[in-house]
């Protein structure tokens, strides 16, 4: 496999606001998920936190939970249930079948080298993926 980015080079005429730009963006396309999933999660966890605040000295916990169970009403909660049991399932027989993909194409890979030495490889992975290339 090539390494397709462009090369860099040290240019002394550069200048280094350019360097330090082009750097700058190369983490950010190296990390910026993660920092997109973090920031996330600090603001949930600050907005919980205010919640709380929100509610201290005010209620109890049952007394919370009492009134958002009140304000439910059966047919969001069945469909809340029934949502996520479903993605439950799903996650999982998805998780199950990649797993069995992998496990037989190591057997079908062997039986057809023992019909053919000579076979070539289609370069789909053992997660039955292509190349990254490939459309």
């Amino acid at each position: 496999m090539t390494d397709r980015r462009p090369k860099r080079s040290n240019d002394p005429g550069e200048p280094g606001w350019k360097w330090v730009t082009r750097e700058l963006l190369a983490l950010i396309r190296q990390f910026g998920n993660t920092a997109v999933w973090a920031g996330v999660c600090v603001y949930a966890i600050y907005q919980i936190g205010v919640t709380l605040r929100a509610f201290a000295g005010k209620q109890s916990v049952a007394n919370l939970l009492l009134n958002v169970a009140a304000h439910v009403s059966l047919t969001a909660a069945v469909s809340v249930t029934v949502s996520i049991g479903t993605t439950g399932m799903y996650l999982y027989e998805y998780r199950r079948h990649r797993k069995t993909r992998e496990r037989l194409t190591v057997r079908i890979t062997d039986l057809e080298r023992r019909l053919d030495r000579n076979r070539s490889s289609s370069g789909i992975s053992t997660q039955g993926t292509t190349q990254i290339g490939d459309l």
